[in-house]
């Protein structure tokens, strides 16, 4: 297939597990499974534009139109456990799409600066909701400066590990 014809074909990401549109794993007290509509009922922040631009530094357009719920609130509903004072300096987020790719981000970055207000799960993007059953859902990094490096399409898993 040509790469042309293959960027004009719709992202579709596998079928939803029982309507779970997300979850959370790892070193957690309660681990979630959370439908598109558990998400809705979260507390909601909006992204009225963002430009996207990949690791090399090239622009690659932008979105509007966004909302989503913080990370740092969907980790907090698992009850991360801490077993030592200090774990949290030792602890990441491996953030997983349906295809196998992976972002990560230290704990410090979502609950100790001001970088965890702007990673997000999408739920509507440009205006429209974003549908779990076709696509997937979306995870960004607004903070970051290539906005593009660390966003996640076909949001499947996020897990809470130790280094």
């Amino acid at each position: 297939m040509k790469a042309a014809a293959a960027k004009d074909m719709l992202f579709e990401a596998p079928p939803v597990e029982d309507g779970v549109a997300v979850r959370v794993v790892g070193k957690v007290r309660v681990p979630l499974a959370l439908t598109f509509e558990d998400l809705k009922a979260m507390d909601v922040e909006e992204i009225s534009e963002l430009p996207i631009i990949c690791g090399t530094g090239t622009p690659k357009g932008s979105i509007h139109g966004c909302k989503g719920v913080l990370l740092e609130e969907v980790v907090r509903k698992a009850e991360v456990v801490k077993d030592e004072d200090d774990d949290t300096k030792k602890m990441f987020l491996i953030v997983s799409a349906f295809d196998g790719y992976k972002v990560v981000f230290s704990w410090q970055e979502i609950f100790n600066s001001a970088m965890g207000g702007g990673v997000m799960i999408l739920l509507e993007k440009n205006g429209r909701p974003l549908d779990p059953e076709r696509g997937g859902l979306e995870l960004l990094s607004a903070e970051d400066y290539f906005t593009g490096a660390r966003y996640v399409k076909g949001l499947r898993t996020v897990e809470v590990a130790m280094a």
